[in-house]
């Protein structure tokens, strides 16, 4: 028997439990499948930033997560043995976002916190349920799967996404190619528990070695650290390095005490820089690492795989609910691809500093990178600067077919919505809802304005920091809180109300 609904997620990972839950937010009903059994149970992605936790918080999650891992309140920097700086990370984004820090929560983590409250809301995953093959048609998807009994079934939903990372098979079904570079070098990540006077510290490290670094993560658990680096080149000549053979080179270029007495999970693998041509096809998209892979600098993949789901999430709502046309859809790919591509561009550049075998970029990263990094994070000016790139508040889409070229002091339409506390309140807070809103920041009331969309309505009297003294002037915020239009004008206001 035919099954039917409204989206069909393909994959469980972050990204798909990300878009569930934002779906679920607007009623939408879908089913969620995924070849698996269940959550991952190993660690992978790290770190969860302060944009990842401001989505997290619109659903009630923020508080669990952090409660669940651990603030980075330090990065120490070490090389030839000795620490060469220590970045105070603890409240880096002070003032600029309710959580000024970053968070560490191995993704199996990230993952049990999403699949329970998707469960919480009447949604599970089908588990053990994989996608053979789907029919992509001008009014609908078609999906053919295997249960876990490996009985074929059926599903027909208005959009098919996938969730289904870097080896995505919807990608491979739609025909879309995934363009990049493979870096030559092999990396490894290991979850072990470490021996050394600088574990009493909980602090993370950035240990940097000739051609090379090495990371440490304090994880959860007496001890318990994630280690991520690179591959000797001669180990990884001979093919199949183990820890313990990486360990013995590690302690040497490190010249600091380390023992590792038990090992609980190690891996190598090849560092990729890879993206689509385009986040869709037809009635189908794609999310997350199948349409996007870069390199670990900066911790950005996870999290912006949820960033994807956040942004598709109301856009497909809106379109299913009858509040926009389907050209809405079009802005997912317009917006997301284009941030991708700058992404690719960071994370790439940090990485060939961290990682590159040059004597000159040895001698940078030796020498002269832990005393700019100590400078920047110790310099408040600078922190401005770095923190909105890193943890991902920094996303802008001022180029938008959804956004009226505006501004007022130095906040900008296309801008995430800054953060402020206003009357004693965190903005946020009064911005939950998933619907457009209509700020107004004055002596006076809220205009009416003609809309097609439901208008969640707001008027301030106090002005905040961030609008420089301007007042009686409006803001239209999309539901994922950008801002589509910041200015005094009422007729943009309607248009920016409109152009969906």
């Amino acid at each position: 028997m035919e099954k039917t609904t409204k989206v069909i997620i393909a994959g469980a990972g972050p990204t798909g439990l990300a878009l569930a839950c934002q779906l679920l937010r607007y009623g939408i009903d879908l089913i969620i499948l995924d070849k698996n059994e269940s959550t991952t149970y190993l660690s992978k992605a790290m770190v969860v930033h302060a944009r990842t936790l401001e989505i997290f918080d619109e659903m009630g999650l923020a508080d669990k997560a952090v409660a669940e891992g651990q603030i980075a309140q330090q990065f120490t920097i070490l090389s030839h043995g000795k620490t060469q700086g220590q970045m105070k990370i603890g409240a880096f984004g002070k003032g600029l976002s309710p959580f000024p820090f970053a968070l560490i929560l191995e993704q199996s983590k990230t993952e049990q916190l999403l699949a329970k409250h998707l469960s919480e809301l009447g949604t599970n995953v089908q588990w053990k349920s994989e996608i053979v093959r789907f029919d992509n048609t001008g009014d609908g998807v078609t999906v053919f799967y295997k249960d876990g009994q490996g009985n074929e079934q059926v599903i027909k939903g208005d959009y098919l996404v996938g969730c289904d990372g870097a080896a995505s098979p919807v990608r491979h079904q739609i025909g879309l190619t995934f363009e990049g570079d493979t870096q030559e070098r092999t990396f490894f990540v290991a979850d072990v528990k470490m021996e050394s006077p600088l574990t009493e510290d909980k602090d993370a490290w950035f240990v940097m070695i000739e051609k090379g670094f090495v990371l440490f993560f304090p994880m959860a658990g007496e001890k318990h650290y994630r280690v991520i680096g690179s591959v000797p080149e001669d180990l990884a000549k001979r093919g199949k390095a183990t820890f313990a053979d990486i360990a013995t080179d590690l302690i040497s270029q490190a010249e600091i005490p380390l023992e590792f007495p038990e090992e609980y999970w190690f891996s190598t693998y090849r560092v990729h820089s890879r993206m689509v041509e385009s986040f869709s096809k037809g009635r189908c998209f794609i999310a997350g690492d199948a349409a996007h892979i870069h390199t670990p600098a900066g911790g950005q993949g996870m999290n912006t795989g949820i960033q994807d789901a956040y942004n598709l999430g109301w856009k497909l709502a809106f379109v299913l609910q009858g509040k926009a046309n389907a050209r809405l859809l079009d802005t997912y790919d317009e917006e997301r691809r284009t941030n991708a591509v700058n992404l690719l561009k960071t994370t790439d550049r940090m990485f060939d500093i961290l990682a590159g075998t040059s004597w000159l970029t040895n001698i940078f990263r030796l020498y002269l990178f832990p005393k700019l990094i100590k400078f920047a994070t110790e310099t408040p000016f600078i922190n401005k600067r770095i923190f909105p790139t890193l943890s991902q508040i920094g996303i802008s889409y001022p180029d938008s077919p959804l956004t009226i070229e505006s501004s007022l002091g130095k906040t900008e339409a296309g801008d995430r919505m800054p953060w402020f506390m206003i009357n004693g309140e965190s903005i946020y807070d009064k911005l939950m809802e998933p619907a457009y809103k209509l700020l107004y920041f004055g002596n006076e009331n809220v205009a009416e304005v003609t809309s097609s969309v439901p208008l969640s309505k707001l008027s301030f009297s106090e002005i905040p920091d961030p609008f420089e003294s301007h007042s009686d002037f409006y803001i239209v915020l999309r539901p994922d809180n950008y801002i589509a239009y910041i200015g005094k004008d009422l007729t943009k206001v309607e248009k920016a109300l409109k152009l969906m």
